[in-house]
């Protein structure tokens, strides 16, 4: 004899709302329900490149695939079970996709003795990337990490503080492996004569100065 309240039972799904995939690494996450009869399984919401969801038909889903490069970030789903005993069970799942760092901006840049410059170093990569480096800096030049995938390279050289700085700029967001970028700030310094205005040589006898100056 058919009996509903034990013969059917209305949608629910079981499993977790999130999960983490990164690019370029094949990942899967199993979608769980119950209900009777069996529920299907479908979703609303943008999956990356190289993911998809299939319905098992054994009220499963499986989430798989390999995200393609560029695809890191979040994406908000909505799964809903539906096996025709109302209400159908919805879920807002997050789907999150992890992409390692990479360096975007040029390798080097000049700024000018007593002129403010200024230069912006940017990134990619899912979580945002923070940016930090080694390396000597002229007086009165400083990198600032923005704490959005950029750092602002900054500031007014000194006197006397031309000349090249190489410098490794590192991209780090907890995706292995890190980016390091070789980078050059040149600095440039207007001419200067540092030696002294006058000199003394002798009729007949041989005489020698020299003429210095600074400058890049």
């Amino acid at each position: 004899e058919f009996d509903p309240e034990v013969d059917l039972k209305a949608p629910e799904i079981t499993s977790a709302d999130n999960t983490t995939f990164t690019v370029g690494s094949a990942g899967s996450f199993t979608v769980t329900t119950t209900g009777i009869p069996t529920p299907g399984i479908t979703h609303t919401g943008l999956l990356p490149t190289g993911v998809t969801l299939v319905d098992n038909l054994d009220g499963t889903a499986t989430l798989s695939g390999t995200p393609a490069v560029g695809t890191g970030g979040e994406y908000a789903l909505v799964f809903t079970a539906n096996n025709w005993v109302l209400p159908n069970a919805t879920q807002t799942f997050t789907l999150t996709v992890n992409d390692a760092t990479e360096n975007t901006s040029a390798d080097e840049t000049t700024f000018t003795v007593g002129s403010a410059g200024s230069f912006t170093v940017t990134t990619t990569g899912a979580p945002t990337p923070g940016i930090s480096h080694t390396g000597s800096l002229p007086t009165g030049v400083t990198l600032v990490d923005n704490g959005d995938g950029t750092a602002t390279l900054y500031g007014t050289p000194a006197d006397g503080e031309g000349g090249d700085y190489p410098l490794t700029i590192t991209a780090s967001n907890g995706v292995t492996p890190d980016d390091t970028q070789s980078f050059t700030l040149h600095v440039e310094e207007a001419p200067e004569i540092t030696s002294t205005d006058q000199t003394t040589f002798t009729v007949g006898s041989t005489g020698s100065f020299t003429v210095t100056t600074t400058g890049v």
